[in-house]
């Protein structure tokens, strides 16, 4: 028996409740009114609750005082036995596809695709190679893109398609009509892919342990929260950044229908033990909160003097400048603190010697980046910056987690999400049966 870790990275069941009381998402009504509900506890308070730290901490076991993994894409540099190796060693076969904030330290694993910011070796088949680097593309530069849902389609469907399967087909069917009228709605094709794509890699190669990391609905909640009927709040998010609650589209129905159907997809395959897991939840905004992201990061480093740095994004506002030496990093941070707005510098920054960890630190409405100041230059930055989103869901320490072998009549029980690891591991050594195979052919 095969064991599926399902990470619906913050996902709110406390909004799925009041959908499944009208009646809508059957599948995760199944799992609520049947199982019991775990109610994981992270660590309290910003800045630690945050999905790159979280994560780390389901896949070692150990909290963030234990791990020090801080900021998105710094597993690299802070080396941890993760459940993949660990499984590994009891002889187990271990895939993932998008673990956040992880790295493949695996010694033979079945596939791994690490998540598109975190700089680890890539482990497939050349065709899921290809495929997944194309995805990383797409979501590195979703702020700023200019491709169409039919130009993702046209790039993207060729390789996907023998992952496909029917279920899948219909559910793309239903995305597209969306996402071509709404922008956030390519999240859900870019997460429905993934989810083909792992189901399609478990099965060829008969994986004991597999994990799978799905993003879209945190983007959403973050994005839309504001526009759902679930949300109780008095904000409305502008008609000039969305109108989908003017047409009366609910955006996180709409993608937790669509990790519905990936639930009820996962659990009607043979001989599966599915494993749930949100990391933190998010509950609604109390303020407008703008966030913003560099439109091309090399044109705008080479405008302010930063020429000889690498670049490498993170998610939303974040970035990482890499230097020859610890001298250039201090010379590129001084032209950084040069860029101001409202007499405040645009970018925080964390000196790490020869690297720069950057976050765009202006969170005011996009008028407001009319009036900057570039040393004593003044310049109109709304060509440079693009519109990330206006926060309308913000992270509390409260996750979910659910396990298809654990019955109950939906009470629920609170562990520390420290916890999760060991049920993970528990899980494997009971339900997979490790067993020596012939490689399988690319």
């Amino acid at each position: 028996m095969a064991v599926i870790s399902l990470e619906l990275n913050e996902l709110n069941f406390h909004f799925i409740k009041k959908y499944t009381a009208e009646g809508k998402l059957p599948g995760f009504n199944r799992f609520l009114q049947n199982h019991v509900i775990f109610e994981t506890v992270s660590e309290s308070g910003y800045p630690y609750l945050e999905p790159w730290i979280q994560w780390p901490t389901v896949y070692t076991g150990l909290t963030y005082d234990e791990h020090r993994i801080f900021r998105l894409g710094d597993a690299v540099y802070h080396p941890q036995l993760q459940i993949w190796e660990k499984l590994e060693a009891t002889g187990a076969t271990v895939g993932a596809i998008s673990p956040m904030n992880a790295v493949n330290a695996c010694k033979s694993p079945d596939f791994f695709l690490p998540d598109p910011w975190t700089n680890t070796e890539i482990t497939a088949d050349p065709r899921a190679d290809k495929l997944f680097r194309l995805i990383r593309d797409v979501v590195n530069n979703n702020a700023s893109a200019k491709l169409s849902t039919i130009d993702l389609g046209r790039q993207i469907l060729p390789l996907a398609f023998p992952y496909l399967s029917r279920t899948s087909i219909s559910r793309y069917l239903r995305i597209m009509p969306t996402a071509l009228k709404y922008k956030w709605a390519k999240a859900c094709i870019l997460d429905s892919l993934l989810a083909d794509l792992f189901l399609h890699l478990m099965n060829r190669h008969h994986t004991d342990y597999g994990s799978l990391f799905l993003n879209a609905g945190a983007h959403i909640q973050h994005h839309h929260m504001f526009e759902s009927k679930a949300y109780e709040g008095d904000f409305q998010n502008p008609s000039w950044y969305s109108t989908a609650g003017e047409a009366n589209v609910d955006p996180l129905l709409f993608i937790y229908e669509i990790y519905d159907g990936i639930v009820s997809q996962f659990l009607a395959r043979p001989d599966t033990h599915l494993m749930i897991t949100t990391g933190l939840s998010q509950v609604p905004n109390s303020k407008m909160h703008y966030q913003y992201r560099i439109v091309d990061f090399e044109a705008f480093m080479a405008g302010i003097g930063i020429v000889h740095a690498t670049i490498k994004p993170r998610m939303s506002r974040d970035f990482l400048l890499a230097f020859s030496s610890s001298e250039a990093a201090q010379d590129a941070a001084a032209l950084l603190a040069s860029v101001q707005l409202g007499g405040k510098p645009l970018f925080s920054v964390e000196d790490r010697g020869d690297t720069l960890f950057c976050q765009v630190a202006y969170y005011g409405a996009p008028e407001g980046l009319e009036n900057a100041l570039v040393g004593e230059r003044q310049t109109d930055l709304r060509e440079h910056l693009a519109l990330v989103s206006i926060e309308n869901g913000i992270h509390q320490t409260i996750g979910y987690h659910f396990d298809s072998h654990i019955r109950g009549r939906g009470e629920t029980v609170r562990i520390p999400l420290t916890e999760v690891h060991q049920r993970l591991m528990d899980a494997v050594a009971k339900d997979a049966k490790p067993q020596q195979r012939e490689p399988v052919a690319a």
